[in-house]
């Protein structure tokens, strides 16, 4: 009950991409300064899940917390608090502060002038006057760089990996890292315990990667500076321990049936033909790009056969709504006038949904023609590959995404 309570919280987030940042400034804006406009920015970005777009601790994220995240609009609450503590608290994380490890460190992502813009807009969530946010001399405007080595480049890791990377003590060591250290169980489910922020990783080592599972938790930002995930400061030993046990995670095993479909390699030549070929059966073209070739409605998959698995690009192809990518669930739009719409939602603010249909086409709706709308649990994506494409198609296709990779 609690899951399905969660699900239908989700759609209440505002989903602010960095893209749409780029707005008018609202008369609210202009009455809380340049600084604290910053600050809202980046609160809806990374905050508003957990401590809600008011700052009331009812974020939909909120309620799947053991801890209840702090009601920042509590004038009282936050008069107790002064600057610099606010400050740790985002830079440092809770467990860098003694409180809750679940709080995360913001320290590694944003730069100074950003976390003061953040201690400014919470002052405004409080309507609290009393305490007028100055940003101290010679404060840094530059995000923090790249981790610098000793992180492993990825030949290092894999040889590492298939070495060292099973070992049930290790793996001991990155679980608790995982669920009482580190923010992941925050943000990500396993079993059905933990956030819905980011992906479910109940089966991480069937999903992705070893590869990429460690390159993405060392800095998720190197891939994808959008990511609402911030970099958690993560040393080389703790990336390691961490990945050995999410790629422990394999979940259930393919359907006997399907296995048929690995058991003996196709031509990634023929693959690229069906997966852009407009008159195809596949056309995966139309929905999916590839370094800018194709289109917008799904998941960009030039690094694809790098950070997943042929088992589970296997999966996504015959049952795609298995797993939905973090990002691309589809809502469903009714209409004040009986119309019903759906397509993958790109932003969300107080007036309007953006959306993408299947056709690619962008939809603006304002909230005033909306009666009703809801997140779908169906996938965007055909289901009905597995029916009028061969096992050979299929298998082409898998190899031609295999060759889709990235370098460290």
């Amino acid at each position: 009950m609690r899951k399905v309570l969660a699900n239908l919280l989700i759609v209440l987030l505002l989903s602010w991409s960095w893209a749409s940042t780029a707005v008018v400034a609202s008369s609210e804006e202009e009455e809380m300064g340049p600084l604290a406009s910053q600050g809202r920015i980046l609160f809806q970005h990374y905050c508003a899940a957990c401590h809600g777009v008011s700052g009331d601790g009812d974020g939909y994220n909120a309620e799947l917390l053991d801890k209840e995240p702090a009601e920042l609009s509590d004038e009282k609450f936050m008069a107790k608090k002064n600057d610099s503590q606010i400050y740790r608290v985002i830079k440092f994380g809770g467990q860098g502060v003694k409180k809750s490890h679940l709080m995360p460190t913001f320290g590694h992502t944003l730069s100074e002038k950003e976390i003061w813009s953040l201690v400014a807009y919470i002052r405004h969530l409080a309507d609290d006057e009393d305490h007028l946010v100055k940003v101290p001399a010679n404060t840094s405007e530059t995000r923090p760089a790249s981790p610098p080595p000793p992180h492993d480049p990825l030949n290092t890791f894999s040889d590492w990996y298939s070495k060292k990377g099973r070992d049930t003590s290790l793996i001991a060591q990155g679980e608790k890292l995982f669920r009482k250290k580190k923010s992941c169980l925050a943000c990500h489910q396993l079993n059905d315990e933990g956030g819905l922020l980011g992906p479910d990783l109940s089966r991480a080592g069937f999903s992705y990667t070893p590869e990429w599972i460690f390159t993405w938790i060392g800095n998720p930002q190197r891939i994808k500076p959008q990511s609402k995930m911030p970099n958690l400061g993560l040393d080389n030993e703790e990336c390691r321990s961490i990945t050995a046990f999410l790629a422990s995670l394999k979940g259930e095993k393919l359907k006997g049936k399907w296995k048929d479909y690995l058991a003996s390699p196709g031509d990634p030549v023929k693959g690229e033909k069906l997966f852009f070929d407009s008159e195809g059966k596949a056309n995966c073209g139309k929905c999916h790009s590839v370094k800018g070739k194709g289109g917008k409605v799904g998941p960009q998959l030039g690094f694809v056969g790098t950070s997943r698995t042929q088992a589970f690009l296997l999966e996504s192809i015959l049952n795609p709504k298995a797993v939905i990518t973090s990002g691309y669930s589809s809502i469903l739009i009714l209409t004040k006038k009986g119309k019903f719409i759906t397509g993958v939602k790109r932003n969300e603010d107080d007036s309007s949904i953006d959306l993408m249909d299947k056709e690619g086409n962008a939809l603006h709706i304002s909230k005033d023609e909306i009666k009703k709308f809801k997140t779908q649990k169906i996938s965007i994506m055909p289901g009905n590959f597995k029916d009028i494409l061969t096992q050979d198609d299929i298998r082409h296709l898998l190899a031609y995404l295999g060759t889709l990779k990235t370098s460290n």
